[in-house]
């Protein structure tokens, strides 16, 4: 999870690249080809089968509808915003609106300590992003609401996936749905003019690969086997590590300056983390 939340944070900065290249529902389409498609050697390899019950397939369509819905999301709230912002809007919202979900539609059991930790995620995010020096023209931009519709979206991705655990294994799930979510972006994607792809330069391969390759296909299917196995609200508290990861990437890559303010906010984070995982 640790190096899956690694390529998550890295992936804001690599979708706002992207944008500069391609419309969002080109991006999304071809993100979930590649994605599906790097899955198939790995599941032969392991010797995972392909084919399941009918039934099943209830689970993997309405994840890869949730999936196509939070790309967009994703592709466009970077496009119009900041990625950072984005990284830590969706990452410190989506646990909450996991917790919201379960505990009114499935009767989740939250002790004191899994709600406390989610509460100091929220004011690990509002700390790194500074929120009480933006006006609300500016948290409210359009590329934030964007954010905050991806994070909702994104939490009942959590949950079908854990609901699927027990009817279907997680490298399969991730196939199908990666499958699924190409499907229902397709017919959005061919009637844009910049549908072809691969006339771009280097810069947009780069990208393009650590998007699908390094976020997607690892990263997207890790996530899917903690929820299995952690269950979805102790598998979306690892998110709150993302807007450390993406602010120690800008620091590193970009230059930016590391604040007190900041360092308290990835230290509340990772409280958070360990707070919500611990028995």
């Amino acid at each position: 999870m640790a190096f899956a939340m690694l390529t998550w944070g890295i992936s804001w900065t690599n979708a706002k690249i992207l944008g500069e290249y391609a419309h969002p529902n080109t991006l999304m389409f071809w993100r979930f080809l590649t994605g599906a498609s790097a899955l198939i050697p790995v599941i032969l390899l392991l010797k995972d089968k392909f084919k399941y019950p009918a039934y099943v397939f209830k689970y993997i369509i309405l994840n890869g509808l949730f999936l196509a819905i939070y790309n967009y999301f994703y592709f466009r709230g970077t496009q119009l915003g900041l990625a950072g912002s984005g990284g830590v809007l969706v990452t410190t919202l989506n646990p909450i609106f996991t917790v919201i979900i379960t505990g009114l539609f499935f009767n989740a059991d939250l002790q004191k300590k899994d709600i406390f930790g989610l509460l100091l995620g929220f004011i690990s995010g509002a700390l790194i992003m500074n929120i009480w020096s933006l006006q609300p023209e500016e948290l409210f931009a359009s590329g934030n609401i964007h954010f905050v519709m991806g994070a909702f979206t994104w939490a009942f991705v959590t949950i079908i996936s854990t609901r699927s655990k027990e009817h279907i294994g997680y490298l399969p799930f991730s196939f199908w749905s990666f499958l699924a979510a190409s499907i229902f972006t397709f017919p959005l994607a061919v009637m844009q003019p910049d549908f072809y792809i691969f006339s771009h330069d280097a810069v947009f391969w780069l990208n393009f690969f650590l998007v699908s390759i390094g976020a997607m296909t690892f990263g997207t299917t890790v996530y899917f086997i903690a929820a299995m196995e952690l269950g979805s609200e102790k598998a979306s508290a690892f998110i709150f590590t993302v807007p450390a990861i993406a602010m120690l990437t800008a620091v590193i890559y970009l230059g930016e300056k590391l604040t007190l303010i900041t360092t308290i906010g990835m230290i509340c984070g990772m409280t958070a983390v360990f707070l919500i995982n611990r028995k």
